[in-house]
């Protein structure tokens, strides 16, 4: 016989047991997060000790040991959380800050104690890399055991996850038309799912599908199961994290690559579409087209004018390209010669990056078409003062909110980046690097390319330099809005607790 809740909670009334209060839901938010973070990481580290005790690795035992500490210590944190019926959109996104920062900490302290580095600020600085699948990493892999490899592979890939629910799954059906994170265009992300649950199980019935098709796939070319894997892993959440051996000098594996790396950036509702077989909507995207044809031309672009006319140099060519648009990082190279302006093109797309709804960072290109169409009509208006022209994509007038929100966020990326240049340039980066290195933070993307081409090693820079780019990566990986929003609600929770002791003090002081 089954009991409802509230009859369970009658029983237990009736024999003396007093519900607690739930907690407030800012608080509730914040705990969350940190404890699905130390869950998280908890179970990476077991996973990374189990996969160790294939080859008697030597970092098992305090993978194993760390990660059951982690893990009971967060379960713990998870069963005292009593959270109201509802979170606020802002603590909702207070929580995904405090699961990040959660997340590198932990992580952080596990690269700290398995020896990976002997400095706290770099190990904290290699796990939000991780965490933001930004490919500028400062470990040798050649120095790396295999449970160390999948421990970093695997951070990366719940990053990728975390930020496709983020958004696709969670601000397209959360908040109201007044909040500034809810100001986009929902029809689309609301086609994976109308509750925040069917989207997430959707998200996930195609991120790890494609996950191990990549697997499969890259395992097929000969270079072995667990590279295949950790390749794999690093292609569908867009983190670059190439492991030992080279792999990528394989001509198979460089056109799986490009065919995983442009699948990742493009976004997850029209994965969803494709495997639905609703595909009549994609034959009019304008996104879509504009997103393909980048990467199209700018692959020829850099295949002509490298002066190089082999079908080796057309692929790495592509392998370049597919990395920028995307914003995953693998350390492609052309065959011929690499004009200056190549540099200045690929930051440009990195800058855009994919399609809104992808793995991919960057301000991407469905925020761009808004933009183009902002300025074409605001010339317009000009012209014709009296005209009425809406914004339009695929056929369909945009709210102004929605345009508002685009602008918002153009003007948040570029302040992000200048502040991050400044503050790498102080700290001791010439100019470009410094503009250059903000960028590829801020879009979480990678690799850094000197003005000649040359990668450059991200292990170089100084710690100063390194930590400057901290914020803007978990910035970037959390779109922006969210920080901003959860940090508003820490401010205004600062401000109604001093205005809470200040009435306080008056009433002591009054009573005296």
């Amino acid at each position: 016989m089954k009991f409802s809740y509230r009859s369970r909670l009658r029983l237990l009334t009736f024999v003396g047991y007093k519900k607690l209060p739930d907690w407030a839901s800012w608080t509730s938010g914040l705990f969350l997060g940190i404890s699905a973070g130390l869950l998280t990481v908890g179970f990476i580290s077991t996973i990374s000790g189990l996969v160790g005790l294939i080859d008697s690795a030597s970092h098992t035992p305090k993978l194993l040991v760390s990660g059951t500490c982690l893990g009971i210590f967060g379960g713990y944190l998870f069963s005292i959380i009593r959270p109201p019926q509802k979170h606020r959109a802002a603590d909702i996104f207070a929580g995904f800050f405090s699961f990040a920062t959660s997340v590198g900490l932990s992580a952080a302290t596990i690269f700290f104690i398995t020896g990976v580095t002997n400095q706290f600020d770099t190990a904290f600085y290699e796990a939000t890399v991780a965490i933001t699948t930004t490919a500028l990493s400062t470990l040798d892999i050649a120095q790396l055991t295999p449970e160390i490899e999948f421990f970093r592979g695997f951070l990366q890939w719940v990053g990728g996850l975390t930020v496709l629910i983020l958004g696709a799954a969670i601000i397209p059906v959360i908040g109201n038309r007044s909040d500034p994170s809810s100001q986009i265009e929902r029809n689309d992300a609301l086609s994976l799912g109308a509750t925040r649950r069917t989207a997430i199980y959707n998200i996930l019935s195609i991120y790890v599908p494609l996950s191990f098709s990549l697997w499969v796939a890259y395992s097929l070319t000969g270079i072995g199961i667990f590279d295949g894997l950790l390749l794999a892993i690093s292609t569908v959440s867009t983190g670059g994290f190439v492991p030992q051996g080279s792999p990528l000098e394989n001509a198979a594996v460089q056109w799986i690559a490009i065919v995983g790396m442009c699948m990742s950036g493009t976004s997850f509702v029209v994965l969803w579409r494709l495997a639905t077989k609703k595909i009549g909507d994609l034959r009019n995207s304008l996104e879509l087209r504009l997103y393909f044809s980048t990467l199209i031309s700018l692959g020829l672009v850099l295949f002509i004018f490298s002066g190089e006319s082999s079908f080796t140099n057309l692929r790495s060519s592509f392998v370049v390209v597919s990395s920028a648009v995307s914003t995953t990082g693998f350390p492609g190279m052309i065959q011929g010669e690499w004009l200056p302006a190549f540099t200045v093109l690929v930051l440009l797309v990195t800058a855009i990056g994919g399609m809104a709804g992808s793995a991919s960072g960057g301000f991407n290109i469905r925020s761009l078409i808004i933009l183009i169409r902002l300025s074409i009509r605001e010339l317009v208006r000009q012209l014709h003062p009296r005209s009425i022209v809406h914004i339009q994509i695929d056929a369909k007038p945009l709210s102004e909110s929605t345009v508002e929100h685009a602008v918002v966020l153009q003007f948040l990326f570029i302040s992000v980046v200048t502040i991050t240049s400044i503050a790498s340039a102080i700290a001791g980066l010439d100019l470009f690097s410094a503009i250059n290195a903000s960028v590829h933070s801020a879009a979480t993307a990678g690799p850094i390319r000197a003005i000649n081409g040359d990668l450059v090693d991200p292990a170089l820079w100084s710690r100063p330099i390194r930590m400057t780019l901290v914020p803007a990566m978990l910035l970037g990986w959390l779109t922006i809005f969210p920080v901003l929003i959860a940090a508003g609600e820490f401010v205004s929770l600062l401000k109604r607790k001093e205005k809470s002791i200040r009435r306080q003090i008056l009433k002591i002081k009054a009573s005296e």
